[in-house]
């Protein structure tokens, strides 16, 4: 299939299922205009990876990254495996966690991220050094109060909503919240996007610290 939109895209997540809750619709609508799309999680274990693994297939998904780590055991010794993985996918654009989930361990991952996208980019370390474009930081359920972006994922929620129940060892939690949560934040903010269905992100970029990267200015604003 030929992309209709040229780039791709790496999810950094904290747990299995993550994918699915804070971004299910908008990796499947990407996957399914062609847009190579990877995911890296930073925990697991050997149920939890099949799940993930089941999951991302029903998205499309072109690679997954798992490890075996615990929920809570996310520290910045992940850094390296980010690097690592964001040289290998080479994406346009990733989409990670909020700095401002409640869940402390979506709140490091999302900083270690963004510290490591610095480091994937530059030239004096790497050769084959990346430039990632911007970050998209999902809701999981934290909301965010101020989003600069909604995904009309309205085609693709349905698909979403299969590839989060093949996370079964998680739907039975606190009677069955995630899909419930999932299904209800997606109307709220459909109805916010004058859509049915919608995800919503807010976007930073890098930071331009010197001349250290292979591309670091641009031609025009517009």
């Amino acid at each position: 299939m030929t992309p209709l939109y040229q780039g791709s895209i790496l999810v950094v997540i904290a747990h299995p299922d993550d994918e699915c809750i804070g971004a299910g619709g908008t990796i499947k609508k990407h996957t399914d205009q062609g847009v190579d799309t990877d995911v890296l999680c930073l925990t697991g274990n050997e149920v939890r990876n099949e799940e993930i693994r089941a999951a991302c297939k029903v998205l499309g998904v072109r690679e997954v990254y798992t490890n075996q780590r615990d929920d809570f055991a996310i520290d910045w010794s992940l850094e390296q495996d980010i690097v690592s993985t964001i040289l290998k996918s080479r994406p346009t654009a990733i989409i990670t966690h909020s700095a401002n989930d409640y869940n402390r361990s979506h709140v490091r991952c999302s900083k270690i991220v963004t510290d490591a996208v610095e480091w994937a980019s530059h030239v004096t370390m790497h050769e084959n050094a990346v430039r990632v474009d911007r970050i998209y930081n999902m809701e999981i359920n934290s909301l965010h109060s101020r989003p600069n972006v909604l995904v009309d994922v309205s085609d693709s929620f349905d698909a979403a909503m299969n590839a989060l129940r093949k996370h079964t060892s998680q739907l039975q939690k606190a009677d069955g919240f995630y899909l419930r949560f999932y299904d209800a934040r997606t109307r709220l903010r459909g109805v916010q996007a004058s859509c049915e269905r919608a995800e919503a992100f807010t976007v930073s970029f890098p930071f331009h610290a010197g001349p250290f990267y292979g591309r670091n200015a641009v031609e025009s604003l517009v």
